[in-house]
Order: C-alpha cells, then structure tokens, then sequence
C-alpha cells in the first residue's frame, strides 16, 4: 500500500496573497506563488535539483497539482538517506540563522 503523502500549504508571511509555502512533515519543501500572469511552483529542499522540479501553470489549482506529481516522483527517487542528509542542512542553517539573529540583538 502506498504511504499518503500530506502537504500543508500557508502563506509566505502574514497577509501575503498568492505566494505559499509548502510543507511535509515539519519541512518547508516547496513555494507556489502568483509571478505577474502565470503560477510559479518549485521544491525547494536544499539540495541539487532536477529541472522537473519547477513548473508554470495557469492557475493556482494546476500549480498545486503540478507540485503534487513532483513532490510524489521527488520523494518516490529520493533515498530517505539523501532527505535526511538534506534536512540535517536544512536544521544547520536554520540553527546558524538563529545564532546570528541573536549575536545582531546583542549589538543594538
């Protein structure tokens, strides 16, 4: 039986319209947002990336399901050690955003 994949898509920031991040599990993995007349989908896991990976749709309903269909083949072609390797980078560079933040507050 095949494993759901579950995403969860929310705005970039507060108020924001037609931009959305794209969440699986407790990763951000993906961005679809409104570019001008066309809607931009692309994953987003800090590692290389295959050209399948972004698209352009006309609407927001095709951006989301294009995303779908690449996530799937994304996660389907990608070792759970490659993902977890890519996490960890993410979980790196979060913790490093996090420790400049605070060292910038000390200074003001």
């Amino acid at each position: 039986m095949a494993k759901t994949i579950t995403l969860n898509a929310s705005p970039s920031w507060p108020g924001a319209k037609n931009d959305y991040v794209l969440r699986y599990e407790q990763y951000t993995v993906g961005r679809i947002r409104l570019a001008e007349t066309a809607w931009e989908w692309q994953i987003t896991v800090p590692m290389a990336m295959p050209p399948w990976a972004q698209g352009v749709s006309a609407s927001l309903d095709d951006a989301r399901q294009g995303f779908a269909v690449a996530w799937g083949r994304f996660v389907k072609e990608t070792s759970p050690e490659r993902l977890e390797r890519a996490w960890d980078l993410a979980r790196a560079a979060e913790s490093r955003q996090q420790r400049l933040e605070a060292a910038g507050k000390g200074n003001a």
